[in-house]
């Protein structure tokens, strides 16, 4: 079995939903999560998880979102996760964490480690794990991770980056790799000495590669490549992968 650590299904229509949990099945892929990026966002999650088994919901605010929130809105916005993240069908608090590259001000920045620290919060009070976005600001993630003492952590896309790579598996946490690993010459080099046991896959559907719209059966392209890369059989990486989804989530 294979599991799709980050996608955004809520965002997809009834046909394209539908569409996408079949050839996911087909292609042995038992369990999707979907990350949460906004409080409509949330809300379809939610709904989801409960009306398809093999959905699971991360709750969660995108950090450009969260960003724009007043006192007054965050204090709302956390009273709602903490109490729909002790729902069976919320697996994980995610889209979270930080994100500089439209967030230049200092003040900007200083907010959303606030609330990166607050959601890690609640990752550490639920013991449901974080999924984590962090562009333009991955040495960031990872010293707030660190100063927080973080329990649980995937780190979505953060497979640039050999060094804080290394940093984030010796901390225990996983990195989460996509669709990019299947052309990026230096992302294959990282994965290829990367070790199996904190690894993770993604599709982070139904966002477009390549011109092409991705679903969560394309997470075999990644697993293969995966396997090709490492030189072993895709039924090892299965057996990997199942072993640290159920340690991390389950």
């Amino acid at each position: 079995m294979f599991y799709d650590v980050h996608c955004h299904l809520d965002m997809l229509s009834e046909k394209e939903l539908k569409e996408a949990l079949q050839k996911a099945e087909q292609n042995n892929i038992s369990q999707i999560i979907s990350c949460s990026t906004s409080f409509d966002s949330n809300a379809r999650n939610l709904a989801l998880a409960k009306m398809f088994p093999e959905i699971k919901a991360a709750i969660g605010l995108y950090p450009l979102e969260a960003m724009e929130l007043n006192d007054e809105e965050l204090k709302k916005a956390f009273s709602f996760f903490k109490s729909k993240i002790k729902e069976e069908t919320s697996i994980a608090v995610g889209e979270v964490g930080l994100d500089f590259k439209f967030a230049k001000k200092a003040e900007q920045q200083k907010k959303q480690i606030e609330i990166f620290r607050k959601f890690i919060e609640l990752s550490n009070e639920t013991g449901k794990p974080l999924i984590i976005h962090s562009r333009f600001a991955q040495k960031q993630v990872l010293e707030t991770l660190e100063a927080e003492k973080a329990e649980k952590a995937v780190l979505h896309s953060f497979v640039d980056s050999e060094r804080l790579m290394k940093r984030a598996a010796g901390n225990g946490y996983f990195v989460s790799v996509g669709l990019a690993i299947l052309e990026n010459n230096q992302i294959q080099k990282d994965i290829t000495r990367f070790p199996l046991e904190n690894l993770l896959f993604e599709t982070d559907s139904p966002f477009r590669f390549n011109n092409e719209q991705a679903f969560p059966h394309k997470l075999l392209d990644i697993v293969s490549k995966v396997a090709e890369l490492k030189k072993i059989p895709i039924e090892e990486i299965g057996r990997a992968q199942e072993i640290s989804f159920k340690k991390l989530f389950l």
